[in-house]
């Protein structure tokens, strides 16, 4: 984090290396100052540990001489470059002594400026801006101490003095790169237009593109931004600012292939960097890659030392990738250390709780759940996950007590009123679930998955009919809304109607998310009700590979084998269905009508196949 240079020629031609090192070094040094705070006249002789024996006693001359008026020019240079070393050591007030007594015999510009710089650290802001100024008329043509002056304006808030010492360092200096950034933020004149017309003298100049399509982009004005970013990058390539800037411009343009690709190029080039790391990893998440964002996180975990600790923030990630992955006991380990080192999320508790649930130890569980307060923001997370175990451990009577009281947040009606519906239907309060949907939608009546839910339960309190023609409503307003066409089709399947109509709708669905395991299964089921047992294995097939557990992909897989004489391959994936039905939770397998259909109908299908096996015995 050092901007000044050791030789006489020092040039500070970034505004940012000063800027930024003021207010870094200016914290940091804080501390160090008040810590050690030794008195006038023993400072000048304290004995510094991290200096050698010889170095001490070179320091003791140097003082000697200095304090009687016998420095030499040699003497002088090597307080310098000691008090460099003690600087970086830390051992800031006597660095200062040292650089004092250089500056004094030289009034070198180098050394007046570094003097400057460790006053500032040390907080003495005046006494670095009399120095400042007195190099400003010391080195009239050098635009250094007028960019310290303005910084030291800049620490003082004096926006007066600060502006009017930018003023007149951009009339001297007109095409200073450092000055042009530093003016153009405090000008009273349009900011762009002052980087605009130093770029028509000056259109290599890396550091102002930079600037410039860092204002369009707070701007939003995405495409000019995305032209300065370019035009930075190809003059060089190497600057991680450059490439991240790059990145953000297409994220929020919303290219996400392109934001992937600068996010990676600044993470290849910075790996050390937690910043790049979590960009990348972000955007990766955003698009629902989470695998490969798991990956970078564990490699980054696994390289990570005391030196280079790993941040927290990624420990919470890993975490819930590996809950995604139900891998819960892993994302489990990872949430206990982030508690021990009280990390500040809201969630942690939350999490855990999903943890244990999972692996059903479902007392601990609910005393996690417990703990979260009302004003936590996974308070109404928290009670709804209890609502769930209460189910789950046979106390469903104190669930449904749970599920009345229950009130929807205003953050999150939609999720919460499916979710208060669906418990209402799973103890068949059909018509209280509808209500409390209708309520809903009469404030939020473009939240398209509130009808759905509702078309669903209208079979129960109404007839099929009235659930069909709502889901064709539906339809029709949100043509392509996936979920919608699909609840259609498979309802138009099941009850073996309108076959044509639901090849259509789900056709749709599927080029709509091709990816969607369960639009697949639909679509294959359909041509297993039209006897087409080839197209509704390959479908079904599909589906699996997608939804490898889903017990009534399973099922239909089964039962288009059997039709195809695959005997064997039947029994063996109706035994799979069997076992996964098996260990499902009650909620899971109760609040399903079609899985609970399925699980009581599973084992006459096993000895279905089996009878089939002994007639038809398959050839090896």
């Amino acid at each position: 984090m050092r901007c000044l240079k050791k030789d006489s020629s020092l040039k500070l031609k970034s505004i940012y290396c000063i800027v930024f090192l003021i207010f870094y070094t200016s914290c940091q040094s804080q501390k160090t100052s008040n810590e050690t705070q030794p008195n006038g006249e023993d400072q000048q002789h304290t004995i510094i540990p991290s200096l050698s024996q010889y170095a001490q006693i070179r320091l003791a001359k140097i003082i000697h001489d200095s304090e009687t008026g016998h420095l030499t020019g040699s003497q002088a240079d090597e307080a310098f470059l000691l008090g460099k070393s003690l600087e970086e050591k830390g051992q800031l007030e006597t660095a200062e002594i040292l650089f004092q007594i250089n500056y004094q015999f030289s009034q070198s510009l180098t050394v007046g400026l570094n003097l400057v710089n460790l006053k500032i650290q040390l907080r003495k802001l005046n006494e670095a801006q009399e120095i400042a100024n007195r190099l400003t008329v010391l080195y009239p043509k050098s635009s250094e101490p007028e960019l310290a002056l303005a910084s030291i304006y800049q620490l003082q808030n004096n926006t007066v003095a600060l502006t009017k010492n930018l003023e007149k360092a951009y009339k001297k200096y007109p095409n200073d790169e450092a000055i042009v950034i530093f003016y153009s933020s405090y000008s009273k004149k349009n900011s762009k237009k002052v980087l605009e017309d130093f770029l028509k003298r000056n259109p290599r100049s890396n550091n102002v593109l930079i600037t410039i399509a860092k204002i369009y982009f707070q701007e939003k004005n995405y495409s000019t931004a995305l032209i300065y970013a370019k035009k930075a990058f190809s003059i060089d390539q190497d600057i991680v600012e450059t490439i991240n800037l790059l990145g953000k411009i297409h994220q929020n343009s919303r290219d996400y292939a392109k934001a992937e690709k600068y996010f990676k190029l600044a993470f290849d080039k910075e790996m050390d960097n937690n910043l790049n790391a979590q960009n990348y990893v972000n955007i990766l998440l955003f698009q629902n890659k989470t695998q490969e964002a798991l990956s970078i996180l564990l490699k980054l975990e696994k390289s990570s030392d005391e030196q280079v600790p790993f941040p927290p923030e990624f420990t919470f990630q890993i975490a819930k990738i590996l809950l995604l992955n139900r891998e819960y006991k892993d994302a489990e380990k990872r949430l206990n250390e982030l508690q021990k080192i009280n990390f500040e999320n809201g969630s942690i508790k939350y999490y855990l709780a999903v943890c244990n649930e999972k692996t059903r130890n479902f007392e601990v569980a609910l005393q996690l759940l417990n703990e979260i307060k009302e004003d936590n923001e996974y308070y109404s997370e928290a009670l709804k996950a209890k609502i769930i175990i209460l189910i789950n451990t046979n106390q469903k009577d104190l669930a449904e007590k749970q599920i009345f009281k229950f009130t929807l947040s205003d953050k999150n009606v939609i999720e919460d009123t499916i979710f208060k519906s669906s418990i209402l239907a799973y103890f068949n309060k059909y018509s209280d679930a509808v209500d409390t949907l209708n309520k809903s939608i009469s404030t939020n009546s473009d939240a398209k998955e509130l009808y759905l839910k509702k078309a669903e339960y209208l079979k129960y309190i109404k007839s099929g009919e009235s659930s069909l023609q709502l889901a064709e409503k539906i339809v029709s307003r949100w043509p392509n809304y996936a979920d919608g066409l699909n609840f259609l089709g498979y309802t138009l399947v099941e009850k073996n109607k309108k076959l044509d109509l639901a090849k259509k709708v789900l056709l749709k669905a599927v080029t709509l998310n091709p990816k969607n395991g369960f639009y697949l299964d639909s679509l294959g089921w359909l041509y297993y009700q039209k006897n087409d047992f080839k197209n509704a294995f390959k479908y079904i097939s599909d589906a699996l590979k997608i939804e490898p557990d889903e017990p009534v992909i399973l099922y239909h897989l089964a039962s288009a084998q059997m039709k195809l004489k695959y005997f064997e391959d039947s029994l063996r994936t109706l035994e799979s269905t069997s076992k996964i039905l098996e260990d499902m939770l009650p909620y899971q397998l109760e609040s399903d009508p079609e899985l609970a259909r399925i699980h009581q109908s599973i084992e006459a299908k096993i000895m279905e196949a089996k009878k089939a096996i002994d007639i038809n015995p398959e050839e090896d």
